[in-house]
């Protein structure tokens, strides 16, 4: 059996939500920044929930999900990121960024120190913490069999698995990037996927 470990549910496979996202409250006026740092969705969807105004600015996205919330939203100038792993994903836009004031909507708990590499490469940056993550308790009926494969698509996913259950030495692992498979290193069996999206770690675990 197949377990997706995510925040959302996908048809194709079982579905184990182990914490929710909770949006802060801020304001914010983005006509002052010329670009928006976003690592996640949930950046995007922050927005929403405090009813800021759209502005014409540049968007700096780490991956296709993201990109995808913030063209909803309606921005139209969206750089994707060629990295979907944090760390290279400031390094890669460092550059583009250098001089410029830009914002960066994050998560109060982090992997990967995305606004220090930006801040260290000469952006003028702004930082808020738009979004925490909140564990739920399970009951341990949720488990997955033995012999699982089980897709953490996100670091605090895998803290969120391991407040509930325990990782079966049977279960077959797969990380959707870097930093989630950092949180995995002392497990057996663990694969990262190549392309940073649910579909393509849904995809890997079919063929295993």
């Amino acid at each position: 059996m197949i377990y997706l470990i995510s925040h959302t549910p996908n048809d194709r496979v079982k579905h184990i939500r182990v914490c929710e996202i909770k949006f802060n409250k801020f304001s914010v006026d983005l006509s002052e920044f010329e670009a928006l740092v976003v690592t996640s969705k949930n950046s995007i969807k922050a927005l929403k929930e405090n009813s800021i105004s759209l502005a014409n600015l540049e968007v700096f996205s780490i991956g296709e999900g993201t990109t995808k919330e913030a063209s909803e939203f309606g921005f139209s100038q969206i750089y994707t990121a060629k990295n979907a792993h944090g760390t290279e994903f400031a390094y890669e836009i460092a550059p583009l960024l250098k001089g410029r004031k830009a914002l960066f909507l994050k998560a109060k708990e982090t992997v990967s120190d995305v606004g220090g590499i930006l801040e260290k490469s000469g952006v003028n940056l702004t930082q808020i913490t738009a979004y925490q993550n909140s564990f739920l308790k399970l009951d341990l009926s949720l488990k997955p069999e033995n012999e699982s494969v089980l897709i953490f698509t996100s670091p605090s996913n895998v803290k969120g698995f391991l407040k509930n259950f325990d990782i079966d030495k049977s279960y077959k692992l797969i990380a959707i990037g870097n930093a989630t498979a950092k949180e995995l290193a002392n497990y057996p069996n663990l694969i990262v996927s190549n392309k940073q999206t649910i579909d393509e770690c849904i995809n890997l675990a079919l063929n295993l």
